[in-house]
This record gives structure tokens, sequence and C-alpha cells, in this order.
């Protein structure tokens, strides 16, 4: 079935990051968007702002469903939708044309040269970091991205439609649904186990992704991966590899090198290690578009990152800095990144765990990776989807990490906490709600600053 074809479309959870560009791309494409999100956000509000039907109200979306043609109205959800959910439930009911965000998303670039970014972690920096590329070519290409571009103030990229830019999700194995000209896979570190229920699971799914690659397809993998294709990395043996990485307080300086040539210093506004790599993977993809190698790296050097993706909030009097982080091996980069950066300065971490499934799946991990900052503020675990556990909660992540200078943070204590503080750094980290604490931090902050 050719989803494209009709006319109405609403999306249950509008609010999502990924759902929102889908959105957005149909609203430009000409179509009449609606939707519901239980919340109002700075996203529903910008859809809001595009002519863009959002409720926050489900009465009254209930109300909005029951006017719409069930024969022209395509109705679009994520895994992330309960099938209790009253609007799926009596869409299904009517018979309504029901699919998930992936289905249609795969209609949209398979036909297109599909540059599909893979992986547990980095997807949304390497696929931001492209777009910016492409974009500085001026390219005739549309990017799907799971984040807000600060050079773009967005989600999405539309600038033709000969290239695709789209993140292979391999949450409920939503990147199956892909047919790519290119893949790149950054990691693949155990998650979503309440999917896979265990990492070579993982493995498997992933496989058969590289699968899904088309004819003459070109695979870029991290250096520790095991896909054929070009390797990037650290390491001389790799395609392409970064040297003298070097840690500023506010950014990270290295040369981009192959076996026969050095393509330059680069100053990169995003920090650690890990972003560095990141821009480096985003390279390796643009060389082989037979773009201007010497035109990519200064591309690079002027992308000013994307919200929450290692986000300095504040540089004095202290050092604020926010980040998406909710896997153990993401926390990992962060500590060891602010570390470096900052060896002599001392740190706090505010991290609110993302679901019950995995603080239950990597409990010791979360302890190990977060025992390493100075001082640890827990949050209670953000639920999302899903219902609690029983003995799964913070208070079980609390007693297994060794570090002394930890506690529990309940709502409404935090900044009580933060104002007796006197840690040089905050870093808050996590994927539910803790980035609407971010901006009363900062405020705080900004006081005492006078």
């Amino acid at each position: 079935m050719n989803y494209l074809e009709h006319k109405n479309y609403f999306f249950i959870g509008i609010g999502g990051i990924g759902m929102s560009a889908l959105a957005k791309y149909l609203h430009y494409n000409k179509k009449n968007i609606s939707g519901y999100d239980k919340v109002q956000t700075n996203i529903t509000k910008k859809l809001v702002d595009l002519g863009i039907g959002v409720s926050h109200n489900l009465k009254e979306s209930m109300i909005d469903i029951k006017k719409l043609n069930a024969k022209n109205t395509v109705i679009i959800y994520t895994p992330a939708i309960s099938n209790d959910n009253k609007i799926l439930k009596y869409c299904n009911d009517k018979k309504f044309i029901i699919i998930k965000r992936a289905k249609i998303l795969s209609e949209i670039v398979n036909d297109g040269y599909c540059i599909a970014i893979s992986g547990t972690h980095g997807k949304t920096t390497i696929s931001s970091i492209l777009s910016h590329i492409l974009f500085q070519f001026n390219l005739e290409f549309t990017s799907f991205v799971g984040g807000i571009m600060n050079d773009y103030n967005s989600n999405l990229i539309i600038n033709g439609n000969k290239i695709f830019i789209v993140e292979a999700d391999e949450f409920d194995k939503s990147f199956l649904e892909l047919k790519p000209n290119v893949i790149c896979i950054n990691n693949i570190d155990p998650d979503h186990l309440d999917i896979y229920e265990n990492h070579q699971n993982l493995i498997n799914t992933f496989k058969a992704f590289v699968g899904n690659l088309k004819k003459d397809g070109i695979i870029f993998q991290n250096e520790n991966l095991g896909f054929g294709g070009y390797k990037y990395g650290l390491s001389d043996k790799s395609d392409y590899y970064i040297d003298k990485l070097i840690y500023g307080p506010f950014e990270t300086e290295f040369e981009i090198k192959s076996e026969k040539n050095n393509y330059g210093k680069v100053i990169f506004g995003m920090p650690g290690k890990h972003n560095a790599l990141n821009a480096l993977a985003a390279f390796s993809i643009a060389v082989h578009l037979n773009l201007s190698p010497k035109k990519i790296v200064s591309a690079i050097k002027s992308f000013r990152g994307i919200e929450r993706r290692f986000s300095i909030i504040t540089k004095s009097p202290k050092i604020l800095i926010d980040d998406y982080a909710h896997h153990p091996n993401e926390i990992k980069s962060i500590v060891d990144s602010v570390k470096k950066m900052y060896p002599n300065k001392s740190n706090l971490v505010i991290f609110q765990p993302h679901l019950f499934s995995r603080t239950k799946d990597f409990m010791s991990e979360f302890a190990r990776a977060l025992e390493k900052f100075d001082k640890v503020f827990l949050l209670n675990i953000y639920p999302a989807r899903e219902e609690p556990i029983p003995g799964i909660d913070s208070t079980q992540l609390l007693k297994i990490i060794e570090n002394d200078n930890k506690k529990i943070i309940h709502d409404g204590e935090l900044i009580e906490n933060l104002e007796i503080d006197d840690s040089d750094i905050i870093i808050t980290l996590g994927a539910g709600d803790i980035s609407e604490k971010v901006e009363s931090i900062k405020k705080l902050i900004l006081q005492n600053a006078v």
C-alpha cells in the first residue's frame, strides 16, 4: 500500500522527536496533519506555529478523530504508545489505516538515495553533523534527525529529495523497514533488552539490517565492529582515524587522517572523544559522496551542536553541562570527557534513570559508571512507556554506587540541594523530563554570578 497517497494524517504522540519531524515533512508536502500528545512542549508549540493541529486533551482528540474519514486518514503511532491507548483502540474499531512511524518513514526514504545512521549511541550526532555538511554543499537532501540541531533550530532539514539522511532506530526493530544505499554502524552495545532479551539477538538484528543494503551499497562502521566496508576510529589501521586528540575546556581538537592523507586539524565545538568519533563518521560518509575533504572539515568546524548532546549551558561561575545520556556506556563517555576537560575541577552529576527495564538490566553497569563522578544526585526513574517493576527503583541503584557523596533527590528538592553545593561543574543526564529542570539550574547559577 502507498501510504503517501492519502490526504489526512493523525499522529498519536506527535510531540516525540521522530514523530514531529515526520509530521513536519508531511505538512510541507501539503498533507492535512493533526495529532495528540499528552504533554505540551517546545516541539508541540512549534508544530502549532506551523499550522498543525495539536491537542493535549484526550477528549478533544477523540472529538477530532471522529470528524475524520477512516478511508482517507492514516493513523501514525510509535511503539511507545500502548495498545490500550483510547485513540488507538477507537481507530482500530473504526477500521482506520493504522501504521507505525517506521513504515511511512521507510516509504519516504527508500526510493531515494538513503543514508541510514545506526548504532545504540551517537545516531543523532552523526546524522546532524552529516546533515550540516550536506547543507554547506547545498546538496538536494532531506534529513530526519532525533534532536534539535542548533544551526537550524529543527529536527528536520528539507533541501530537496535526492538524498535522505535518517536515523536507523533499533528499538522495536524499526530499522528493518529501511533499504539503505549507505549504512553507518557506530556501535552495538546491549540495550532494549525488553525487546531483544540478550545482546546476541540485538547483534543478529543488526546483521539482518545490513542485509537490507541495496546493491552496490556501502557500509561505514566503528573499527571495533566486523561488518566489512570502511572503518573509522582511533587506530591508524582504520580507513579513517583521529590523531592528536586534545581536550579543551569547551571544545575538542584533533586531526583527521587516512593511510595516505592528513585532512587537517579540526577544532570541534562538541567536546569529548565520542563526539570526535561521531564527526569522523560523518566525514567518512561525506568523502565517499565525492565532496571536497577540505570543505567537509570546514563544515565540521562550523557545526554548532545539538540540544542535549554535551550542551554547555553555562561557563561561569559554574559550568553546567546537559546531555541525553541514558545508557551506562554513554555515561562513561561523559564522565571520562569531563575529567579530561576539567582535571582540576570538582563535579556533580544529576542523573534520572530512564525506564524500569533498562535500570533493571544494567543496574550494576549504571552504578560503576556513575560512581566515577565526584558527587551523585539520583532522581526517581522516569517510567516513559513502562509500569513499575517491583524492587527496581533509584534507591536500589544508589545502594550499589560505591561513592560516599551520593543521595536521592525527590521532587522539589533539587534546587535547595544545589544552593548549598560547592561543585565547580554540574552535569544533568537522562532521557526523561530532567531536561525541564535545566533552565531552573541555569537560573540559579547565573544568579550567583552577580
